[in-house]
């Protein structure tokens, strides 16, 4: 036998050599990149002794109860009993009946001890749509059999069998978005009825039942629901529809139960409202609800509206139109890139070209015009155009409305609305009063470009339920603050014109529009789709222009134009109702047909936008003062600085809880500070804010979840999952919204969580029905999403949770959205995309407990003191104009600071991977304060610039930190406690073990080589 000839002792020397360098190289490297990941790896492993920020205190203050926020549960097991009961009520007063047929006992509601057979089509039936992906994933608690069964129905197990684990089970609709946008799969992918006859008795198993079909579609961060099938089908017929259309295997399978089934139920599981107009064909569909994604008892909630345990009392917040094309908004939206001399630049843009005419504010102005018979109002039909109106939604019994009363606006400005409402059917219900107002649309409106919308909300109120025969009266508050209009050209502020403000109370925003045409004498003989109702519409007359009154904001700062550089056309260029013809919006660019999307664009190709070499640099400027747009230069601000590192004054930071942003001595307190603390916060408050020892300040927990409280790594909950923001809007329920933010500051106080900040709630408009983060944000309507908003604030902050009022500002279509330039006229900014942000900033104060100590009797008195409600905003990562929104000066000063007052936490959007743009020194010149980021960035505190607005930023998060439950356990003299032993710093010492081995072995080995070949020579 031959013996195996060895590698020579110098080439394996340096083998060994190269083998023993790379893992001395990971070895040195795991531990620094382990630590910058400290906080993520601290949620997947785990760390030793409890989240308790608290160390030793003084004699004098052991006593004292220095639990601030405290919750009203007496354990986790009660919250979360009271949790799941209130997630199962807000889901099924959030789903909406919009089809219900009830001929011969047929449609909804489900009685099991009349029909208690149920048999479940589609795969989504064992797979229901429980809210988004990314950030607002939704876990379930329950799925349809069980819910069904429970309530008393029989499921087809059969049927439930094939699609969860027989041959129906391999047919999933693909999952959307991908990693935060970073792929998206749009796949519809049901099972086709081929499949279902093909199993033996399958469809037979299915006689004498009701059919279920559920219609689902996903949607989540990062990409934008599919405008074009092209790549997700292979059938021909379906290859030029929209994700927003059922495909010819959903059809066919609904078909097949619409010839064979005399009662369809069709649940349309979406959070994007979808076009339903196909509905129509199928005369056995005898109901359709909508039921968006409601949480961990999606299941429950949906049920207790079928079998009629709840009657279904929520109403649409978007408009559903035949087609989800026809806005103007959807002209330009979606895979918009530049390029500079025909080669793209890397930069992708967005053009709000229809200004103000945002989902109904479009649809019923325009139909008001028609009516009304106005020059180039061009071809519209309303009624193949809108199948269900904005507010639009039925019950199983009815209501009637009656003595329609309005007021005088008070010395505050409200006007008051009052309605009876009785209930006129047979079952229990509530419903919602919808307050509707007509703007004057003036001579010198049509002159200077400023839009009206013919309907705009300006009021709800949902009843309580009502038996049969119960009637209440309803009022509703109408501030004329919500009837002015931003005048963008002439005053450049917001304006209340002189003339008549009719309002009225309607059902939903079409009915509305048919009244404000009935105080116009006009009739289904003028072309309107019903007659209205002229009794129900009041006029407030204004006799003179107000422009003083409204154009002043917090401390009387003016409120104007701040981006007329953010308009990419000439004012008169957007969209008018004074030329809806000529105006309406052009698609942006050219599709290159050699260019494929990869977003799914119309047609399947990019559309390529040319810009020029001046704007291309624009928008590639970052990191500098100009780059933010501030006016203020490095050696102003560099006057303006003080010293860190100052001499211990004693002052810890629990010392200013409770007093006024204005009169704490911010010098004494970040001046204590050292430059490491404040790098720290600054490059790294990605899911927490650092301790700083020198102020007594604790490290401090912010978590996302807009649908609840999750793990920042894997995004697993630390509760049940709410209900989306979509489905709590379309409750119209303000008392959910802000139960909904109280529950998860509630689940923030509990001892495993310990979480004061909350990555929401997000106030972004649903701009057309294909943005992918809908279901996240609450609603077309402004109004509306600034109230809801508003409450869920309020509702968090009483129990001492900030929230993160998201995205600030323009984020309403996720496509590119890292680095979007986004183009508007002010108007629309101010009065569409601002105004949610601007109502939660005003949300008032909340009650905050603190300790005053006198230091001469060295005793402690509990007293209480007003703070804001909305300690916090986070930015976005799209620009305004050629600016990136998180550093950009003229919306984070400008606007949010100095003309709504906003003293609060400015944190960016998660920044890393985008940092590119996002950089820390443009974004606290801009006004904000650090980057959402996990660890360290390059930021360095090195001028006495840097030192002024370092400074500015840590006064806003420390005035926040300080008023939240963070400082639960602290008074003046507690210290803050070590930070608890991480677990994966054994998994790391182990690592480092193996690799020290790994090097001695290698060195052993070698070393023995040498000395073999030695004696191999000396044979």
């Amino acid at each position: 036998m031959a013996k195996k000839k060895l590698l020579k002792a110098k080439p394996f020397a340096v083998l060994m050599s190269c083998v023993c360098a790379a893992v001395v190289a990971v070895g040195v490297a795991l531990p620094i990149v382990a630590n910058n990941y400290d906080l993520v790896l601290r949620d997947v492993f785990g760390v030793a002794g409890s989240r308790d920020q608290t160390g030793e205190g003084s004699d004098l203050t052991k006593d004292l109860d220095k639990v601030y926020n405290k919750s009203d549960y007496a354990n986790v097991e009660a919250l979360q009993a009271a949790e799941t009961q209130y997630v199962r009520e807000a889901g099924a007063k959030g789903f909406v009946l919009l089809k219900n047929d009830t001929t011969n006992n047929l449609g909804l509601p489900l009685k099991a001890s009349v029909n208690n057979k149920v048999s479940l089509f589609s795969h989504s039936s064992v797979d229901v749509l429980l809210g988004g992906t990314g950030s607002g994933l939704g876990y379930g608690d329950v799925d349809l059999k069980e819910a069904f069964e429970q309530q008393g129905f029989e499921v087809n197990q059969q049927l439930w069998d094939f699609y969860k684990t027989g041959a129906g089970s391999g047919y999933k609709r693909g999952e959307g978005s991908i990693s935060y946008g970073g792929a998206e799969d749009w796949k519809i992918n049901e099972c086709p009825i081929s499949v279902l006859q093909a199993q033996s008795g399958l469809l037979e198993s299915t006689a004498g039942s009701t059919a279920i079909y559920v219609l689902s579609r996903t949607g989540g961060e990062g990409r934008d629901l599919g405008r074009h099938m092209g790549d997700y089908t292979s059938i021909e017929e379906d290859k030029n529809k929209s994700y927003l259309e059922p495909d010819s295997i959903e059809l066919g399978v609904i078909n097949y139960l619409n010839q064979n089934f005399s009662n369809v139920i069709l649940l349309v599981n979406t959070n994007n409202v979808m076009e339903l107009g196909w509905v129509e064909n199928y005369s056995n569909i005898k109901s359709v609800l909508w039921t968006p994604g409601a949480g961990g008892q999606t299941a429950n909630s949906i049920v207790d509206v079928v079998s009629g345990k709840v009657a279904p009392s929520g109403h649409l917040v978007d408009t559903m139109a035949y087609d989800a094309f026809s806005s103007p908004a959807m002209v330009n939206m979606g895979d918009f890139a530049y390029t500079v001399n025909g080669q793209q630049t890397g930069q992708y843009g967005v053009s709000y070209d229809e200004g103000i005419y945002v989902g109904y504010k479009y649809y019923e102005t325009r139909y008001f015009d028609k009516v009304m018979n106005v020059n180039n109002v061009g071809q519209y039909d309303y009624s193949s155009t809108v199948q269900f109106p904005f507010g639009y939604g039925l019950s199983y019994t009815s209501f009637a409305w009656s003595n329609y009363q309005q007021s005088e606006p008070d010395a505050n400005g409200d006007i008051t609305v009052s309605v009876k409402v009785k209930n006129t059917g047979s079952v229990k219900g509530a419903d919602v009063v919808q307050v509707y107002a007509n703007l004057p649309y003036t001579d010198f409106d049509k002159t200077n470009h400023i839009e009206k919308a013919a309907v705009n909300l300006v009021g709800f109120e949902k009843t309580k339920v009502l038996d049969p025969e119960e009637e209440t009266t309803v009022s509703v508050k109408v501030n004329k603050a919500d009837l002015v209009s931003y005048d963008d050209v002439v005053n450049k502020t917001f304006i209340l014109e002189n003339g008549d403000y009719k309002i009225t109370a309607a059902q939903d925003s079409h009915e509305a529009a048919n009244n404000f045409l009935a105080s116009e004498n006009k009739h289904v003989a003028n072309g309107m789709t019903a007659e209205g109702n002229a009794d129900f519409v009041r006029a407030w007359n204004n006799p003179t222009l107000d422009k003083t009154s409204y154009a002043t904001g917090k401390d009387g700062k003016t409120m104007t134009n701040r981006f007329d550089a953010s308009m990419d056309i000439d004012r008169s260029q957007y969209l008018t109702r004074n030329d809806w013809t000529n105006t309406w919006p052009k698609r942006r660019g050219n599709q290159d047909k050699k260019v494929d999307s990869s977003h799914s664009e119309v047609n399947g190709y990019q559309w390529e936008v040319e810009i020029s070499k001046e704007l291309q640099n624009k928008i590639n400027a970052k990191g500098t003062a100009e780059a933010a747009n501030c006016p203020m230069t490095d050696e102003q601000a560099a006057k303006l600085a003080y010293e860190y590192g100052q001499e211990d004054n004693g002052l810890e930071l629990i010392d200013i809880r409770g007093k006024d942003y204005n009169d704490i001595n911010w010098e004494s307190v970040v001046g204590q500070m050292t430059t490491k603390e404040v790098g720290k916060i600054m490059n790294s408050s990605g899911y927490e804010t650092a301790k700083a020892a020198s102020i007594n300040k604790p490290k401090v927990r912010d978590l996302d979840g807009p649908m609840g409280l999750n793990n920042m790594a894997t995004h697993e909950p630390y509760s049940i999952s709410y209900p989306a923001e979509v489905t709590l809007a379309a409750s119209w329920d303000r008392s959910l919204s802000a139960q909904h933010g109280n529950f998860v500051a509630e689940d923030g106080l509990k001892p495993d969580v310990k979480a004061s900040g909350w990555y929401a709630p997000a106030v972004n408009i649903h701009r057309t029905p294909f943005a992918g983060r809908n279901f996240e944000y609450y609603s077309e309507d402004s109004f509306l999403s600034g109230i809801l908003g508003k409450e869920a604030v309020v509702g968090a902050a009483k129990k001492g949770m900030y929230s993160f009022i998201k995205h600030f500002a323009l984020n309403d279509q996720e496509d590119h959205r890292t680095g979007l330039a986004t183009w508007c006229n002010e108007q629309a900014m101010r009065e569409i995309y601002f105004s949610p942000f601007r109502r939660v900033i005003e949300s008032g104060t909340v009650t905050t407990k603190y300790y005053e100590q006198d230091t001469k009797t060295n005793t402690f008195t509990l007293k209480e003191a007003q703070t804001p409600a909305a300690g916090a905003v986070m930015s976005s990562f799209n620009r305004i104009g050629h600016t990136w929104a998180g550093g950009d000066y003229r919306l984070i000063t400008e606007v949010l600071r100095n003309e709504w007052g906003f003293n609060g936490f400015v944190l960016t959007d998660y920044s890393q991977g985008a940092t590119s743009y996002m950089h820390t020194a443009q974004m606290i010149r801009a006004g904000g304060d650090a980057q959402l980021s996990q660890y360290g960035g390059s930021y360095k505190i090195s001028t006495d610039a840097d030192k002024y607005y370092t400074q500015k930023a840590m006064t806003h998060i420390l005035y926040t930190v300080v008023n939240s439950n963070g400082m639960n356990g602290f008074a003046h003299g507690v210290q803050t406690a070590a930070t608890p032993f991480a677990y994966w710093v054994l998994i790391v010492i182990a690592l480092e073990v193996v690799f020290a081995a790994g090097v001695a072995t290698c060195v052993i080995f070698t070393v023995k080589r040498f000395k073999d070949e030695k004696k191999e020579l000396a044979k």
